[in-house]
Order: C-alpha cells, then sequence, then structure tokens
C-alpha cells in the first residue's frame, strides 16, 4: 500500500469513523490520484464504431434534407420565389340545343 492509503485509514481510525463528506472527498481525490493510469478507458470496439458512424451519417444525410426543404417553405412563403398565376378557368362546353331539349328533335321516318 502506498503512503496516502494508510493516512486515509489512519485519518479514519483518529476521528472515530466520522470523517465527514470534507474527508469523503479528500480519500476519494487521493485514492484518484494513486489509481490512475491502472486502466485506460473502455472504447466501442470497431464494428459497433462502424455502425454508429454510418448512422450518424445517414441522420446528418436526412437533416441536410430537412433545411434544404424548410429553406425552400421559408423562400416561398416569404415571396422571394416567384409563382406563376394559375391559369384561367375554361369556359364549360355549350351543349347543342338538339341535346338539350327532346322535344326539339326531328322525328324518324
Amino acid at each position: 500500500m502506498g503512503p496516502e492509503v494508510v493516512i486515509v485509514i489512519a485519518a479514519a481510525f483518529i476521528s472515530g469513523g466520522a470523517i465527514g463528506s470534507a474527508g469523503t472527498l479528500l480519500a476519494q481525490w487521493i485514492l484518484k490520484g494513486v489509481g490512475s493510469g491502472t486502466e485506460p478507458p473502455r472504447r466501442a470496439i470497431d464494428p459497433e464504431r462502424s455502425i454508429l458512424r454510418e448512422e450518424v451519417a445517414e441522420l446528418h444525410k436526412h437533416l441536410r434534407n430537412m433545411d434544404a426543404r424548410l429553406d425552400f417553405t421559408e423562400r416561398l412563403l416569404d415571396g422571394a420565389i416567384p409563382i406563376a398565376p394559375p391559369p384561367e378557368r375554361m369556359p364549360a362546353p355549350e351543349l347543342r340545343e338538339t341535346e338539350t331539349d327532346p322535344s326539339r328533335s326531328e322525328p324518324a321516318d
């Protein structure tokens, strides 16, 4: 055991176990300094990393697409993009008189 651990244990025995929050924080700080460098942080393994990168790239593509659509809609609503007026309605076709009034039809011989 290092001297820091011995000091922490001695301080705990001397104070009768009632170290309090300040002593606990001090002990954690000392032990953190002693335990650093023992084990590197866990990294994502390569297949997980590649899957996550593909998902992030796909989400980025969708986000760019949505941004382009939103920009277009904002410009359209703002009036920056001119819109041609709709064409005039075509007049209703006129029916011939023979089709509309059956009494005027010529008798067949």
